[in-house]
């Protein structure tokens, strides 16, 4: 993306401005965000754990202790640490996806614990991104059906051109058309891991959370997969959440939060 239109930018842009005239409509879409007159930080995640308690078939482990995390709408956290210490309990926690631990959790101004299933579903799908690693995909269906399963989840929420227009905008953008009839399997580890990222993105998230994204993956594609999340961070206002054990990306965050093991 930086100085050429590499990896689709006039798509990009397009996409962007739709973004844009969008939500100039609604200063709540971003949960206080405005998105005219300029770009005002606002606290979206407000996340206490006293304590998490991780079972196995043979053993139970307790994990992020005293916890406490608050995250502005905009900001980039990258969360590193050793095996087992909790990072991905912590992002399915943040996700929504577990809902298992001793604490408190307000996201976009609203208690979590007072969400009825059906909101936290609509919530993950329209809300929240996941970047997930590439096992993530369904092997027994195309990249193209891989992508558009948010779409599916969301029902008739987005008209099918809106939807259609979408999905042209992103896979352009990140360059995987000629992937999209294959099935994972046939794909190289950089095709996937931008699938899962364009799927991660589709819905417009406010949130993106990204467990590990450029694990096993070459220089080019790795940058290829940070740039691309730095760039929904910068252009959307998007808030990314990164699981890692690469320093180096981590300290591009804004912030890294080093999760240790609980004593």
């Amino acid at each position: 993306f930086v100085g050429s239109c590499s990896f689709g930018c006039c798509y990009w842009n397009r996409y962007r401005r739709k973004y844009v005239e969008e939500n100039q409509k609604s200063t709540n879409f971003f949960g206080g965000v405005t998105m005219t007159g300029g770009v005002t930080m606002s606290k979206i995640i407000n996340l206490k754990i006293r304590e998490k308690i991780y079972k196995s078939k043979k053993s139970q482990l307790s994990i992020l202790n005293n916890f406490n995390l608050e995250v502005n709408a905009g900001e980039k956290i990258a969360i590193v640490g050793e095996s087992g210490v909790g990072k991905s309990s912590l992002l399915n926690i943040i996700g929504l996806l577990d809902r298992n631990y001793d604490g408190e959790y307000t996201l976009f101004g609203s208690p979590t614990e007072h969400l009825l299933t059906s909101e936290l579903a609509q919530w993950r799908n329209q809300r929240i991104g996941f970047v997930l690693q590439e096992s993530a995909l369904i092997n027994s269906l195309t990249i193209e059906d891989n992508i558009k399963l948010p779409f599916l989840y969301a029902g008739s929420e987005k008209g099918r051109l809106r939807q259609e227009e979408d999905f042209k905008t992103v896979t352009d953008a990140i360059e995987i058309k000629p992937i999209l009839k294959k099935k994972p399997l046939e794909c190289s580890g950089g095709e996937k891991a931008r699938a899962v990222f364009a799927r991660g993105i589709i819905m417009k998230p406010q949130i993106i959370l990204a467990d590990e994204p450029t694990v096993s993956l070459d220089v080019e594609n790795r940058e290829r997969i940070v740039t691309l999340l730095f760039r929904m961070n910068k252009e959307f206002n998007t808030t990314i959440i990164t699981v890692t054990h690469d320093l180096e990306i981590a300290n591009r965050h804004d912030r890294v939060i080093h999760l240790e093991r609980s004593k």
